[in-house]
């Protein structure tokens, strides 16, 4: 291991607790051309992507990790079987529409999901007083200074695990347990790249800016869960109408879309991108095998964000002129995609359903 090129008590170095865009910019200008002279200095037989390949063939993960891995997926998609049986018993009983008894099951399992996780990710940056990769990005080198690879926080271990468990399980339930939607194959190369990112920052040790992406993502993901399952809850076909689940859902939708700008937009770039992009190339080991291709998939996350946040922004407009529910306009039996009325959507469930019971 090469170590780090400066520490942060260096007074070149930029440390804030969240980087001005345009500053950052200015560094990031600087820093990545400095590291790629570097790197091909440092590794002058590079060869992408022969020397990428060799790189991968070199990772080593214990029995251990594998099987606990594995056996968290599986134990994953157990759980929301029988999460999705008792649901769909319940949908029936309690009159849900039709159309809706296949995406409450889906919403509730990954509320369940993203919720726990995400207030896992809480306690770590707030309250274990080794991390404060949060409110201080730049600390997550901190341990790398002296040169040597630092240890693993047992909780990040922790993380690791159940989050890459969680895409593993992803991967198959976007085949088969989701409700196929317009963004269901980026999804599907979504969970790929985040899986790929988890072994990779794992492997390298560079757990602490993993977590901190993990915690600027799953709090939108539970809000979304949260939205959704108050529009599907709120109207029953015997007639009952619950207010309270569509104040819940629009102030649920509100919140969510204040998060997306903040956690995935601004703070992605000002904290995590700002940690990584600029901290990394002066304060992480040098020869980090790995860095280039991280860094890659960083910024194709943050495109996906940009991506994802068109779909709330059309929502948000078609809301506020409408007055309509904040309908999750990706899906293909929408109101908004398929041009049918909610009546319409409904005839077509409820004969389908019939269809299948038959």
């Amino acid at each position: 291991m090469i170590p780090p090129e400066y520490n942060l008590s260096d007074p070149r170095i930029y440390r804030v607790e969240t980087a001005n865009p345009l500053i950052l910019a200015g560094l990031v200008s600087k820093s990545v051309p400095h590291w790629v002279r570097r790197y091909a200095a440092i590794r002058p037989d590079y060869v992408f992507p022969n020397t990428l390949i060799d790189d991968l063939k070199t990772i080593r993960l214990t029995n251990n990790e594998v099987y606990s891995v594995l056996g968290l997926a599986l134990f994953f998609t157990l759980l929301r079987y029988y999460i999705q049986i008792k649901l769909q018993t319940w949908t029936s009983t309690h009159h849900i529409y039709p159309r809706f008894a296949h995406k409450v099951p889906e919403s509730f399992w990954k509320l369940i999901y993203y919720g726990f996780a995400w207030l896992l990710l809480l306690y770590v940056h707030m309250c274990v007083d080794s991390i404060n990769s949060f409110d201080d990005p730049l600390s997550m080198w901190k341990a790398w200074s002296g040169g040597n690879r630092p240890a693993m926080h047992p909780l990040m271990t922790l993380i690791y695990a159940t989050q890459s468990a969680f895409y593993v399980h992803s991967i198959y339930a976007t085949l088969f347990m989701d409700l196929w939607r317009k963004d269901s194959w980026l999804m599907f190369v979504h969970h790929f790249i985040a899986l790929a990112l988890l072994l990779l920052s794992y492997v390298d040790n560079f757990t602490l800016p993993g977590a901190l992406l993990l915690f600027l993502h799953d709090n939108s993901d539970a809000t979304l869960e949260i939205t959704k399952l108050s529009f599907y809850l709120k109207k029953r076909t015997n007639g009952m109408y619950y207010k309270y689940y569509f104040y819940m859902g629009n102030a649920a939708f509100i919140l969510f879309a204040i998060i997306w700008v903040i956690f995935r937009l601004y703070w992605y770039t000002c904290k995590l991108l700002y940690a990584t992009f600029y901290g990394a190339v002066y304060l992480a080991p040098q020869d980090a095998k790995f860095f280039p291709l991280l860094g890659v998939m960083l910024f194709i996350i943050y495109l996906m964000n940009l991506y994802w946040f068109n779909f709330i922004a059309r929502m948000v407009w078609r809301v506020a002129l409408t007055g309509e529910d904040p309908e999750d306009n990706r899906e293909w039996d929408t109101t908004a995609v398929s041009g049918l009325n909610q009546q319409a959507l409904d005839q077509i469930a409820a004969q389908t359903k019939k269809q299948k019971d038959v």
